[in-house]
């Protein structure tokens, strides 16, 4: 039987100490039932054994602090989800324009740009960051650097990444890293040199309809450039 905390952490000390406890734990046997199923469950196993409640919530997990979880195999993490500024209708544009059908014959369009794709480029202008097309133009998705400002400041002002492994139900934690201090200029950077990806998902609700299925646009980083966002680190354990 695992005990979870009754509470969430009170403080950054507290927080850690909880932290430093789960990874000297070891191997952990997540329980069986439909909460920790998918590939997200090592993560919301994490966060419960730590006693963090917000989830998917755009607000951080635990006294401010957002909790990420990673593996070797990792390619990339979900910083935060912020659809574009403008202009209106854009992703339905960009699935009329660029989607293909699925089986169901819906118009999809899911694609992922590390600052260059084979369709688009990542650009910054006049406070916005641009998706424009390598070849032809037409309408193009941007979002003004204040709102990114502002949905990372919500999310990811302060960020722990634990790095841990999983072999079926069974789920180790190895390392924690504390973040703070988390730098828009840098973001952006990044966001241009490719270390961030931008990720579309976004479809037809019904084949030739008007209605979308839209399951986000993510913004996404590789683990190792994490770091870069920050003005401050710290090794938890």
């Amino acid at each position: 039987m695992i005990d979870f905390p009754d509470n969430p952490p009170n403080t950054r000390k507290e927080l850690f100490e909880r932290i430093r406890a789960v990874i000297e734990h070891g191997p952990y046997d997540m329980p069986e039932g439909k909460r920790y199923n998918g590939t997200g469950a090592p993560g919301l196993f994490m966060e419960d054994l730590l006693g963090a409640t917000a989830g998917s919530k755009d607000l951080p997990d635990a006294i401010g602090w957002e909790l990420k979880w990673h593996t070797d195999k990792t390619n990339l993490i979900t910083l935060f989800h912020k659809e574009a500024t403008g202009p209106q209708h854009i992703m339905r544009y960009m699935v009329k324009r660029y989607g293909w059908k699925d089986s169901q014959g819906r118009l999809s369009f899911r694609h992922t740009i590390k600052g260059k794709s084979e369709l688009f480029r990542v650009d910054t202008d006049t406070g916005q960051v641009i998706v424009r097309p390598v070849k032809g133009n037409g309408s193009v998705p941007y979002w003004l650097h204040e709102e990114l400002l502002a949905a990372a400041g919500a999310k990811l002002r302060r960020l722990v990444l634990v790095k841990g492994e999983k072999k079926k139900r069974s789920v180790r934690f190895l390392q924690a890293d504390a973040f703070e201090t988390f730098h828009l200029a840098d973001f952006i950077y990044e966001l241009i040199r490719g270390s961030i990806a931008l990720d579309f998902d976004c479809r037809e609700s019904k084949p030739g309809s008007t209605g979308l299925r839209n399951h986000g646009t993510k913004f996404r980083v590789e683990p190792g450039a994490v770091c870069r966002l920050y003005l401050k680190k710290e090794r938890i354990r």
